[in-house]
């Protein structure tokens, strides 16, 4: 009888004094935990979504500046090969090489001859060695969009006659004809070239 009293003291105390006397009950221990597991994956997948987005957005950037530097190295390439023509043109210009019809070397060019020879040794390309050959090793373009290094032709597209290496400033280096040496000349209305063409490759 003690006892029950005690319990029934102990109860009342409880309600006076805002004690509880009853344990959370599993339903509650098992209704926490699952906020709290649903709180932990929604944060671990907007970490993993977080996380994606940035490899993807830095794989992005890593390509476009892959690209660009891409680019850029093409250009410099072009860039290096036109000017090592051009350099070697007007070498060629200071040698009196003499005129020789279907020569290559050296000892004697004709305007075909020059150019594939000139852009084997400065620039590694073929051209062939015929006018409307090397045709078809350039991009066609107008006289006056020529930059350094491009070849200016005379004649009907599809049956050039002549052929030379523009190096800029409105002059060329060409082996004009039987008689003359290997020289520079500048692009005049007498003598105005058809169409120019800039080297592929």
């Amino acid at each position: 009888m003690k006892f029950s009293k005690s319990l029934l003291a102990l109860a009342f105390a409880g309600t006076i004094f805002g004690i509880s006397t009853t344990s959370a009950n599993a339903d509650t221990y098992t209704s926490h935990n699952s906020a709290y597991s649903t709180n932990y994956q929604t944060r671990k997948t907007n970490q993993t979504n977080y996380s994606q987005e940035t490899n993807s957005n830095q794989t992005n950037t890593n390509y476009a500046a892959n690209s660009a530097n891409t680019t850029a190295s093409q250009a410099d390439t072009t860039s290096s090969k036109a000017t090592a023509v051009v350099n070697l043109a007007k070498q060629l210009a200071g040698q009196n090489i003499p005129y020789v019809w279907g020569g290559e070397s050296l000892k004697g060019m004709d305007c075909s001859g020059l150019t594939d020879y000139v852009y084997q040794q400065a620039a590694g390309i073929s051209l062939g060695h015929y006018t409307v050959t090397q045709e078809s090793h350039v991009t066609k373009e107008t006289v006056s969009n020529a930059q350094p290094g491009d070849l200016l032709f005379w004649g009907n597209q599809g049956a050039s006659y002549h052929v030379a290496i523009y190096i800029g400033n409105n002059q060329y280096v060409a082996a004009p004809q039987p008689g003359q040496n290997v020289e520079i000349q500048t692009i005049n209305s007498a003598f105005m070239p058809s169409f120019a063409g800039h080297v592929n490759g």
